[in-house]
């Protein structure tokens, strides 16, 4: 990467050093005081001396009541089962997140999470991310009506109270 010969012990140092930081990443302790969850099954083209392949990731952000961000897990995964997400939600309760802070758990529509959801946290309230949820909408639209259909979606969730969006679902 920077022109420069580095030896086969080098990279193996920083190799070692790697996956020791990874390690620790994985262990750390986490506080129970996140406000939100972000869960999300991530597909990365990785180059293998073979070609390039697709790895499945499952990650956790954590965002507490102040806004701020933090990756909470990650973990390699040959799919979005259940049992997948049951692995990475378990961890996270182990290493000390039990959610009894946790007001919002935010997703994809991925039905293994949902259920996993509900086998690691079924008292957090859970709710499918807007993101993920107008590029669903948006696929299945004509080009003439993606404007229309776009702002009619986003009338729901940027009204004010439930009531603006209720009435802006039934306009929708």
């Amino acid at each position: 990467l920077t022109g420069e010969v580095v030896s086969a012990q080098t990279v193996s140092r920083l190799i070692q050093d790697l996956d020791e930081a990874v390690s620790e990443f994985h262990r750390a302790p986490l506080a129970d005081d996140w406000a939100y969850l972000f869960l999300d099954g991530v597909s990365l083209r990785v180059r293998r001396p073979t070609g390039r392949k697709r790895v499945q990731m499952l990650v956790a952000y954590g965002v507490g009541r102040d806004g701020q961000r933090q990756l909470l897990a990650f973990l390699r995964s040959q799919g979005e089962s259940q049992s997948a997400w049951e692995g990475l939600l378990g961890d996270l309760y182990r290493r000390g997140l039990q959610g009894e802070n946790l007001q919002l758990i935010l997703t994809d529509g991925c039905a293994g999470l949902a259920a996993a959801i509900q086998t690691v946290y079924p008292r957090v309230l859970h709710q499918r991310c807007w993101v993920h949820k107008m590029r669903n909408i948006l696929e299945h639209v004509r080009k003439r009506d993606y404007d229309a259909v776009k702002g009619g979606a986003q009338a729901i969730y940027r009204a004010e109270n439930r009531r603006q969006a209720e009435a802006a679902f039934r306009r929708f």
